[in-house]
């Protein structure tokens, strides 16, 4: 196992408390540009340490409670760190005996630098849109969690949205929009936070196979369908070279024109620039890079940033 006190990046790893388990319950406010809601994490080691040090950069937080096995909740006395331009600060929560896990009601500020909020005029229809990105360390930028590659959790989240967009996460996904804008998720395989995403818009689906299939605006759908029509081939193909793949579905999801990155492996759903749609399938080579990190990075990670290049 590796020693995470020795991560540079993170100051959970000094943490005496491990999470095992989070549910995270939040609002899309485009209006505020801002997610507000709790995180609430459950730990692995419960009744054996003090306390719980989590990462937090720039979250408001309005209230922490620990919670005993029955639920109750309790106050929790908390405290933040000195603060670091680029690692924020430690969130230290005293834990009394009997906790079982921790609930943060927060809140992110409109500059969060994982969060892009996009006005319409920077995407391909005519609605707004939020995407994140976690990596490397820009996870607690939106949510106060243990932001380390070699801390590992499994998550479920509910999401709600404004009525006419669909929320997506890096885990089982909803194939159509919610009456109420209201969306579950759950990821089964612990992973570690940066692969924590979020994206809401106007988005549609279309299948490709029963494991696969593409996410994207209106707009893009039909041209992305047939960029990706090979993308199960692509599955099995990465099967027959390193195994199973153990994430249940892959399915992409097509960012807007102003996505600044070529693509991000998140778990179950990875999401790529549009500018790969050429029409003659000849740039889908980036998403054969995205997909084995399925295997390489998603399943085996490096411990700390300093050796990123394992991934």
């Amino acid at each position: 196992m590796a020693n995470l006190l020795s991560d540079p990046h993170s100051h959970a790893g000094r943490s005496p408390a491990r999470v095992q388990h989070l549910a995270l319950d939040l609002v899309v406010d485009f209006d505020a540009r801002t997610l507000h809601g709790r995180a609430t994490w459950q730990l692995a080691n419960p009744g054996t340490a003090p306390e719980l040090v989590l990462d937090s950069r720039n979250l408001d937080l309005e209230a922490v409670a620990q919670l005993d096995a029955a639920g109750t909740a309790t106050p929790a006395a908390f405290a933040l760190g000195p603060a670091d331009a680029t690692l924020g600060q430690a969130l230290t929560i005293a834990l009394a005996p009997g906790t079982v896990a921790v609930q943060i009601a927060y809140r992110t500020r409109p500059a969060a630098a994982a969060l892009q909020w996009l006005q319409p005029g920077q995407t391909a229809g005519t609605a707004p849109f939020l995407f994140t990105q976690s990596q490397a360390i820009l996870a607690r930028t939106w949510l106060p969690c243990p932001d380390s590659p070699g801390i590992r959790f499994t998550y479920e989240a509910t999401v709600q949205v404004p009525p006419h967009l669909l929320a997506l996460m890096s885990a089982e996904n909803p194939q159509r929009l919610a009456s109420d804008g209201r969306y579950r998720f759950r990821m089964a395989q612990p992973i570690p936070a940066y692969l924590m995403a979020l994206a809401v818009g106007d988005l549609q689906f279309a299948a490709l196979s029963g494991r696969t299939g593409i996410y994207a605006e209106p707009a893009s759908l039909a041209a992305a369908v047939h960029e990706f029509v090979d993308l199960d081939a692509m599955v099995a193909a990465a099967e027959q070279l390193y195994g199973p793949y153990a994430w249940e579905r892959y399915d992409l999801l097509v960012l807007p024109p102003s996505f600044p990155f070529g693509g991000m492996e998140n778990p179950c759903l990875t999401f790529v620039t549009p500018t790969i749609i050429t029409g003659d399938r000849s740039l889908t080579s980036l998403v054969a890079h995205e997909l084995a990190h399925s295997w390489s990075g998603n399943l085996v990670t490096n411990a700390t940033w300093n050796d990123f290049w394992l991934n």
